[in-house]
């Protein structure tokens, strides 16, 4: 198999001399036959003979396995139909190309595009980059949203609509397998943020009838004998064989969107309308009956063929609020992918160094063959023995130096992936200001757990659930990230540890990693600024119709604080009985409070206007805890 050039990878939807768009040799991403491959090997255990005889570049991969399941790699139109075909045979799947696309999702088989999908807040960001990630699986076709992802009340869905057009080189109905697989890929976006697939709905389609029903394997078993004759659709029914009309002749109405001329269904009846306004319309073909063989749908009445394009009407449910915030919180910490990233770089370094080394031992070998060629060169061989000497000597050298720069990339690498691990434990619970303290002492953060006297602080968002169920999600991700901005600017401001955000709701203590002797002043300190930053806020809050406040619990003593869990999976946190008092002050706290124990006022009296409030009882603890509300006044 001849190979190509290492730009081609980079070169999509080159123009042609009569401007039309036309595709490269290797226009199907590996993506594509991993995603076929797993979803094989899901179904059957393994995917034994898929690869069976299919050409590949030998020169640079050592099996079909290492090239077919490189998701860097591109290969043929014609192994791609290969391989979904003979996968269709392995399973024995009817809906084979379907299923095999929408596994994707599931499978998590999309190779390294699967962590872009962390960044996403919901659905409605995945169908909107759908251009860009189909330029990264083919080079065939030019996939656009016509209608971007919207809440159609009469549905109860979320609906948009996408335009699929192939290039003008690539012919479609040799590609009709491609399109179930398509749109197998398309539905289980939704899938993960773990709602149900999309439904989608394909009302155009530009294949030729004709053609597609005759011709293409899939449906030739069937013997419909497609024909059209006189602006009507006649077909040998494959039930009883008798010939019968199942389609007719109609004109499609452009609809304008943004100044563009598009088509997505509208159509009117050709008779009616005449040759006259052909020039107006676009003749297309649509189905009037539904014919289907046992529990297979052959054709389907209501659907256009020989339309310009490819029209998919693609809806799925709205992601609950909860499901929305989770994903937008996920979305703070999308600097671990970074650090993937990172890694995944000095890891193709590392390859690009074993190709390296593969060269050398080609040269090596070229070394050899003039060697035994010295012989037969009389006077000249000496000077070439001389010179091979040379050359073997600096190879040699060369592949000492080689060896030695692995062994050294070896421990960088794992050096820096150690560093990175430690970085971002740091910076997810500390202010930028302690994480470089901790590194630059070479600590460990919370090795082990301790007891320790420190102050805990627990703050939590008044009313928020039912405010947040009328609100559409971008406006919560504006409010929200303003938010929490401003207290986690708050809490490293006074050196504390953000240890969780559930929800609208804040975790914080002061005394660890780093030890403090005024951890309750910090503490309480920190709570006025976040009621006086809540006033601040609160106009912006009341044109969504909520008037912000916040409710915050404190509480100083012994507790439990490092990492705490299993091996799998560890969690740095804070327990004991006195975390609790905290978790039940914040609880108690009305709008605007800030309700401390005796034992968080005893160390912060002399700072603070306090009015008293009340006993309380706590589970775990015997006696009652007595209760104070720091009063807040406005900093001038």
């Amino acid at each position: 198999m001849s190979d190509r050039l290492p730009t081609a990878r980079f070169e999509r939807g080159v123009r042609g001399i009569g401007g039309e768009t036309v595709s490269r040799i290797d226009c199907i991403s590996t993506r594509n036959t991993k995603i076929i491959a797993s979803y094989v090997s899901y179904k059957l255990g393994h995917h034994e003979t898929l690869f069976e005889d299919l050409p590949y570049p030998s020169d640079r991969f050592a099996s079909p396995d290492d090239f077919f399941l490189n998701e860097d790699e591109w290969t043929t139109l014609h192994n791609y139909h290969a391989l979904l075909r003979r996968g269709k045979d392995m399973v024995g799947e009817p809906h084979f190309f379907f299923q095999c696309g929408a596994s994707s999702a599931s499978l998590r088989s999309w190779g390294r595009l699967d962590y872009f999908a962390a960044a996403f807040t919901s659905p409605n960001d995945g169908f909107k980059r759908l251009p860009f990630f189909n330029k990264h699986f083919n080079d065939t076709l030019e996939l656009e949203v016509l209608i971007p992802p919207y809440y159609d009340k009469a549905l109860g869905k979320v609906r948009t609509i996408l335009e699929v057009r192939y290039h003008d080189d690539v012919d479609m109905h040799k590609d009709y397998i491609g399109n179930p697989y398509l749109r197998g890929i398309v539905s289980s976006i939704p899938s993960i943020w773990g709602l149900r697939p999309a439904a989608v709905r394909q009302p155009l389609s530009p294949y030729d009838p004709e053609i597609l029903f005759n011709e293409e394997p899939e449906f030739v078993p069937f013997g419909l004998d497609l024909r059209l004759v006189n602006n009507h659709l006649t077909i040998k029914d494959p039930g009883d064989g008798h010939r019968k009309v199942v389609g007719k002749t109609i004109f499609l109405e452009p609809e304008f969107l943004n100044g563009r001329a598009v088509f997505m269904g509208r159509h009117g009846d050709f008779l009616k309308s005449g040759p006259k306004e052909a020039n107006d319309l676009w003749e297309g073909l649509l189905i009037t009956e539904t014919v289907q063989k046992e529990n297979r749908i052959l054709l389907r009445a209501g659907e256009i063929f020989k339309a310009p394009c490819f029209i998919f009407d693609v809806t799925y449910d709205r992601s609950s609020w909860k499901d929305r915030l989770g994903q937008f919180l996920r979305l703070r910490r999308t600097h671990e992918a970074f650090a993937t990233g990172l890694i995944e770089t000095i890891n193709q370094l590392r390859e690009t160094i074993d190709a390296r080394s593969m060269a050398y031992r080609e040269l090596e070998k070229v070394n050899a063959e003039l060697m035994e060629a010295r012989n037969s060169l009389d006077d000249y061989a000496k000077n070439l023995e001389q010179m091979v000497t040379e050359r073997t000597a600096a190879l040699e050298k060369a592949k000492e130096e080689l060896l030695e720069f692995n062994l050294n990339l070896k421990a960088k690498v794992e050096k820096q992936v150690e560093e990175l691990r430690r970085h971002n434990e740091l910076r997810r619970y500390l202010s930028p200001k302690l994480s470089e303290k901790i590194l630059s002492l070479g600590s460990a953060l919370g090795a082990e757990p301790q007891r320790k006297m420190m102050t805990v602080v627990f703050t939590d968002i008044r009313n928020f659930s039912s405010f947040a169920e009328n609100l559409e999600p971008e406006e919560l991700f504006q409010l929200l990230d303003a938010y929490l901005s401003e207290m986690t600017t708050l809490i490293y401001r006074y050196d504390g540890t953000l240890n969780k955000i559930n929800g609208d709701g804040m975790l914080i203590f002061f005394g660890d990693p780093i030890p403090l002797d005024d951890h309750a002043q910090r503490a309480v300190m920190m709570a006025k600024d976040m009621q006086r930053k809540v006033l601040a806020l609160r106009d912006e809050w009341l044109q969504y119709g909520h008037e912000l406040s916040l409710g915050i619990g404190i509480n100083t003593g012994y507790m439990t604080v490092g990492n705490i869990g299993s091996q799998m999976h560890k969690d740095y946190t804070v327990i004991g009985n006195q975390v609790n008092v905290a978790a039940r002050l914040e609880s108690l706290a009305k709008p605007g409070q800030i309700l401390i124990s005796q034992r968080t006022y005893s160390r912060v009296k002399e700072m603070v206007d306090v009015e008293k409030v009340g006993e309380i009882r706590v589970k775990g603890l015997y006696h009652p805890v007595f209760t104070y509300n720091v009063k807040v006044s406005e900093r001038k």
